[in-house]
């Protein structure tokens, strides 16, 4: 009788822990869905609404071509109301913002005239809003071909956030065949 007892105890045992492995393995999957909400600009920062809106759209063009997500848009895209709840939800505030001066970059060189963009990004778990990363990250240019744009800044920016994302396991750190 105590050999039958023994043996149900330790079938009850396998169960529940193959019941939890698999809830916490699920849970640990990258997340296929990003929403992106609005950045804002911190006080004293001068970064103009028109390059807030360029980077808004930095930010889904490469996580779009980064091909580790299913599904990016805007949190004021319409796709939000059909979105599935397993989703990232990423903010972000602007703290710092230098143009810099693309003739320095591009006579100079050796970082002179640098533009440089620093942001604070929050990623939380849409449905339970759990935190997943906090970090703050930069765009920066050093120099390029005739100096460099400002605008490699802002792509900058958001492959940090993806290179982020992928070391925590929050993204795929493979690319998914679209």
């Amino acid at each position: 009788m105590r050999f039958l007892s023994l043996i149900l105890l330790l079938s009850i045992l396998v169960v529940a822990t193959q019941t939890a492995f698999a809830q916490t393995s699920s849970a640990a999957l990258p997340y296929q869905v990003v929403e992106i909400e609005k950045f804002t600009v911190s006080d004293g920062v001068e970064f103009p609404p028109n390059d807030l809106e360029e980077l808004m759209g930095y930010l889904v063009l490469n996580f779009n071509n980064s091909r580790r997500f299913d599904q990016v848009f805007l949190s004021t895209d319409a796709a939000t109301s059909s979105a599935p709840t397993r989703r990232v939800k990423i903010s972000g505030e602007v703290t710092k913002y230098s143009k810099g001066n693309r003739p320095a970059r591009y006579l100079v060189g050796f970082g002179a005239g640098r533009t440089k963009l620093v942001a604070d990004v929050k990623v939380r778990d849409a449905e339970t809003g759990q935190l997943l990363m906090e970090q703050k990250v930069d765009g920066h240019v050093y120099g390029g071909l005739f100096g460099g744009g400002t605008d490699q800044a802002k792509g900058g920016l958001s492959s940090e956030i993806i290179k982020t994302m992928t070391k925590k396991g929050i993204a795929s750190k493979t690319r998914n065949s679209k």
